[in-house]
C-alpha cells in the first residue's frame, strides 16, 4: 500500500475543499478520536507504520494535546522511551512528582502532558521562572527546584520541538478527520490516485 505523503495531504485537502474549509475543521472531534484510538491510521500521514499505530493504541489520544504527544513520542526516537512515563503519569505519580508540582507554575506547565516534560519551550519556560522567582521562593521550594533542574538537564536531549511536532500532528488530524467523516471521499481520492 502507498503511504501518505506531505504533498497528498495537500492533494487531498484541495480535493475536499468543496466540502469542508480544512483550516476551520474542530480540533474536538469525537469520531476522528475514535478512528486515531482505534489505530485505523493507513494513509494518515505520520501515523501508518505499525510503530505509530502502537503508540496511538496506548495513548488513545482523546485532545488535540495527546495526539501532539503522541506523533512526538512516535517520532524522537529519543522521546519515545518516554511513553511509558507518559501513560503512568495519569493513573499513577512518581515519588517526584508531587514535589516539583507544590510549585503551581511548573505544574501548569506541564498539565497538558500529564506531569511529564516533553517539550522543549516547557524546560525553557520553567528555567525562567525559576531564574525569576524571589530569594525566599527559592529557599522554600528548594528541594523541588533541585528536582526540577536535574530532570531538566537529564533530559534536555530528549526533549522535542513542540512547534514541529504541532504543525505534524494538525497535518494527522485533518487527514484523520476527512477519513473519519468523509470516509468516501477519503476513499475515492485513494482509488484515483492509485489507478
Amino acid at each position: 500500500m502507498r503511504r501518505m505523503k506531505e504533498a497528498d495531504a495537500r492533494e487531498l485537502f484541495a480535493f475536499v475543499a468543496d466540502r469542508i474549509d480544512i483550516e476551520s475543521i474542530p480540533l474536538d472531534d469525537d469520531e476522528t478520536y475514535e478512528l486515531l484510538s482505534k489505530g485505523n491510521t493507513d494513509r494518515v500521514y505520520m501515523m501508518e507504520s505499525n510503530w505509530d499505530k502502537y503508540d496511538l493504541l496506548q495513548i488513545k489520544p482523546q485532545n488535540f494535546e495527546e495526539l501532539v504527544a503522541c506523533v512526538a513520542f512516535s517520532h524522537s526516537l529519543l522521546l519515545n522511551p518516554y511513553i511509558y512515563t507518559y501513560l503512568k503519569m495519569t493513573e499513577v505519580r512518581p515519588l517526584t512528582y508531587p514535589i516539583y508540582a507544590k510549585i503551581e507554575y511548573v505544574e501548569s506547565v506541564l498539565k497538558e502532558t500529564r506531569g511529564l516534560l516533553v517539550y522543549q519551550h516547557q524546560a525553557t519556560l520553567i528555567n525562567d521562572y525559576i531564574k525569576n522567582m524571589s530569594v525566599e521562593d527559592k529557599e522554600s521550594y528548594r528541594l523541588a527546584i533541585r528536582i526540577i533542574k536535574t530532570e531538566i538537564e537529564r533530559r534536555k536531549r530528549t526533549l522535542a520541538d513542540y512547534s514541529f511536532f504541532y504543525k505534524r500532528a494538525l497535518l494527522c488530524y485533518r487527514i484523520a478527520y476527512i477519513k473519519a467523516n468523509l470516509t468516501e471521499v477519503f476513499e475515492l481520492f485513494w482509488k484515483k490516485r492509485c489507478n
